[in-house]
């Protein structure tokens, strides 16, 4: 039997999802941008970027409008967390930090990532925002988590 979360989120326009399943997801699309962390278990995915297989550990992307496909790997299914963000709060990030761009010319290029780091990175985020009570007034450490310091960049 699957299991799905979805999360409170203090930022508006921010999904949180948690997710358990060994069900292979037709092709499909979102409408925001998503960056996760398979947790368990290992999956498959077609997308106009290509096939590719992700395992515990690994990040996964997803950009808006993307057509792409779940199916696990193996019989026990595969346990995933993941953040989508609406285009608009990606864009007002791009013009918070990146002097110059646009939020048009954002987009994942890799829909697999095997660093270390940028799995920090996420798992910081993650914790901040899963964190957060709903009512809560003050988001600035949210923000924070969205933004990465110099040296992480």
């Amino acid at each position: 039997m699957p299991a799905f979360a979805r999360l409170p989120c203090p930022l508006p326009g921010v999904d949180i999802v948690s997710a358990d399943s060994a069900k292979a997801f037709p092709r499909h699309i979102h409408d925001e941008f998503g960056i996760g962390r398979i947790d368990r278990g290992a999956q498959k995915t077609a997308s106009g970027r290509g096939m590719v297989q992700s395992v515990a550990g690994d990040v996964i992307t997803v950009n808006p409008g993307e057509v792409h496909d779940g199916l696990p790997l193996g019989d026990h299914g595969r346990a995933w967390r993941m953040l989508y963000l609406a285009p608009d709060v990606v864009g007002s990030l791009v013009t918070d930090i990146a002097e110059g761009r646009h939020a048009g010319d954002v987009e994942f290029h890799l829909p697999t990532l095997h660093d270390d780091r940028i799995a920090g990175r996420f798992e910081a985020l993650f914790g901040a925002m899963a964190a957060t009570p709903v009512d809560a007034a003050d988001t600035l450490h949210v923000d924070g988590a969205l933004i990465p310091s110099p040296s992480t960049r």
